[in-house]
């Protein structure tokens, strides 16, 4: 059995492709995973997450549960609640200390009050004493306790915690990604050299590389989304269960970890209407398919929210955004707090109500910054307000608690994410993308006296050797030998700014092909003309447009790794693209197939030779190891 698997893989050089890229995938991903130990830019948001879960406090986010289910569950395995218990232990120390302080002090002052002996003047002396050691007690305890409200960008993680398990999860799908992206080029194009390129370009890719380090959920919905793309375009050619099944369960996975997901939602729907007007599959089964694919993300998605909402049933931070039903479904509510909170207003809905006076009350929303209503309101609206009751809410709390909880998180993602207008020092704009204007800035430690910064291991040390003998800027003074550790998710942007102009291309050959196509209706096709070859330039090109057209028009603020979903499918387009214009070389002159492809392989070569330059060059910003002070000007030109 073992043999005939073996046999099979070494015979299929796609599968050794892509166990090939899987592996340097695993290599580039988790090299350097532990560094930096400490918390790296949206890390702290999400650690915090996960923690939260631990804890059972209700937590608000903007985006669906899945995504820091996955991590919350990975951080099981690797000290998550070990850390918490710590935590607790830590803070009950404190509780305690703080109340034998205030004992002390209060003996204290009874002993001053009474006549000074020799006796009570060796006891206050011995108070004053224990007093002083358990303020350094305290002091230490405050200073060590590593929980996750003081893990904020830069801090350290606890030795409790194994940072690199905790990492393991995003770093495996970021590892991945460069393999499947390897494998749906070649089902694209059946070229191995092409296929090759659009894994080396996705290898190298400093942008992929660093988002899939840390913890964070990219990674893993960029899997989602581009397994579930290869899945959609197989079920086009061939529309059995068992593509769709992939179809659904990808869609339902992603929809749940970022509503972003939902561009493969809609690649699934214009599949099944093509195939609807096509006719190339039974009636029965196409209804079949539409409502178990519908059926199936439904429940899923819901239910990854009966998940959450299980593992959070305490009051805790997040309830602040929601109405007084939802607050009270939660444990250990406490409205007077809240209400004093004047930074986040919690708004209470009503739908298609009818007040007591017989006149409808539709859509009807107001803020809520007391516990009944705000001065802005009309004396009517008042009155309306007042008569209504906690059972006419439109959604029944006390039998439809999962629902009404369910509708009210999902309206209020949209509401609060839709809100968002704060500037934000690393914000950046779809033309920034194409042109890499705008890295992030994602971490940096600065030496210090007491403790400088040295490189260590070979490939540190080798870099900045190299580095500072031959490309660094020799008008900064190399004498004084000091050190920076900084981290930046940037964009190879010599190879984002040609996939606009791909994509462009990717639709010029469409048409041209559509036109060919026509016309040789009556004669042998050729690879150009075929149906699904076609048909996988919309489906790329669809994708590459409807992942980056809402960042065009929605006001808030983006950032770089908003353009990530769309630039893979750009890749996956530049394959299309160089393979069709090959594919129009073979046909139309007379040049050997032979030497097309040994130009193909050598395309390859070159491209992945300056994308491993360009990686090599930025080395230090990607994975975070010391590099000396007189490199930094050269090293940031390149951004």
């Amino acid at each position: 059995m073992f043999q005939n698997i073996f046999k099979t893989i070494t015979n299929n050089k796609t599968i050794i492709g892509t166990i090939i890229f899987l592996f340097l995938g695993i290599v580039s991903r988790f090299s350097f995973l532990e560094t930096p130990k400490e918390v790296v830019f949206d890390e702290h948001h999400f650690f915090h997450f996960v923690s939260e879960y631990q804890e059972g406090k209700y937590f608000f986010d903007i985006h669906p549960p899945l995504g820091k289910l996955i991590l919350w569950a990975n951080a099981q395995l690797y000290g998550l609640p070990e850390f918490i218990a710590e935590h607790e232990k830590n803070k009950h120390d404190q509780e305690k200390i703080q109340q034998e302080q205030k004992t002390i002090k209060n003996k204290i002052l009874e002993l001053q009050r009474q006549a000074p002996t020799t006796i009570t003047k060796n006891e206050i002396e011995q108070l004053q004493t224990q007093f002083k050691n358990n303020r350094t007690q305290l002091k230490y305890l405050s200073t060590h306790d590593k929980n996750f409200s003081t893990l904020n960008i830069g801090q350290e993680y606890s030795d409790t915690l194994n940072i690199v398990g905790i990492r393991s999860i995003p770093a495996f799908f970021g590892a991945a990604l460069v393999a499947l992206m390897f494998y749906f080029a070649y089902f694209l194009t059946s070229s191995y050299a092409i296929s090759a390129l659009i894994g080396f370009l996705t290898l190298f890719s400093p942008a992929f590389l660093v988002q899939s380090q840390y913890i964070l959920m990219d990674s893993i919905l960029m899997f989602f989304i581009i397994f579930g793309a290869l899945f959609s375009i197989k079920y086009f050619q061939n529309p059995t269960w068992k593509n769709w099944i992939m179809v659904i369960a990808s869609s339902a996975i992603a929809v749940s970890i970022k509503w972003t997901g939902m561009s493969l939602i809609a690649l699934a729907g214009l599949i099944w209407i093509t195939l609807w007007f096509r006719k190339k599959i039974s009636f029965v089964r196409l209804i079949t398919h539409f409502f178990a694919f519908w059926i199936i993300v439904l429940t899923f998605y819901m239910g990854t929210f009966a998940i959450h909402f299980a593992l959070l049933p305490k009051s805790g931070e997040g309830d602040a955004f929601h109405t007084p039903a939802f607050q009270a479904s939660l444990i250990h509510t406490n409205n007077d707090e809240r209400s004093q909170n004047n930074n986040i207003t919690p708004k209470t809905f009503f739908l298609n109500s009818t007040p007591h006076d017989g006149t409808a009350l539709t859509s009807f929303l107001h803020y809520k910054k007391n516990p009944y209503f705000t001065p802005t309101h009309s004396e009517q609206e008042k009155k309306q307000l007042a008569e209504y009751q906690k059972d006419e809410y439109v959604l029944d709390w006390d039998h439809w608690k999962y629902y009404g909880k369910f509708i009210e998180l999902n309206r209020q993602m949209g509401v609060q994410s839709a809100s968002i207008r704060d500037n934000h020092p690393f914000a950046s704009t779809p033309s920034d993308w194409i042109h890499g204007k705008k890295s992030i800035y994602l971490w940096n430690k600065a030496e210090k006296k007491n403790n400088p910064i040295k490189p260590e291991g070979f490939l540190p040390q080798a870099w900045n050797t190299y580095i500072k003998k031959y490309v660094s800027d020799t008008n900064t003074d190399q004498k004084n030998d000091t050190y920076i550790q900084q981290l930046h998710l940037f964009s190879n942007h010599i190879v984002w700014s040609l996939l606009p102009y791909s994509t462009i291309i990717l639709g010029i050959l469409l048409i041209s092909f559509t036109i060919l196509c026509y016309k040789r209706k009556n004669t042998h096709l050729h690879n150009t003309c075929n149906p699904y070859y076609v048909s996988s330039h919309v489906f790329i090109m669809f994708m590459a447009i409807i992942n980056i057209l809402p960042f065009i028009f929605i006001e808030r603020p983006k950032f770089l790794y908003h353009a990530f979903e769309s630039v893979l499918f750009g890749l996956l387009g530049l394959a299309l693209v160089l393979n069709s214009l090959f594919l129009l070389i073979e046909e139309y002159t007379s040049i050997q197939k032979t030497l097309l492809i040994r130009i193909q392989w050598g395309i390859t070569i070159i491209g992945a030779i300056c994308c491993f330059l360009f990686f090599l060059f930025e080395l230090p910003i990607i994975y975070g190891f010391p590099f000396h002070t007189s490199i930094s000007q050269t090293l940031f030109k390149f951004l």
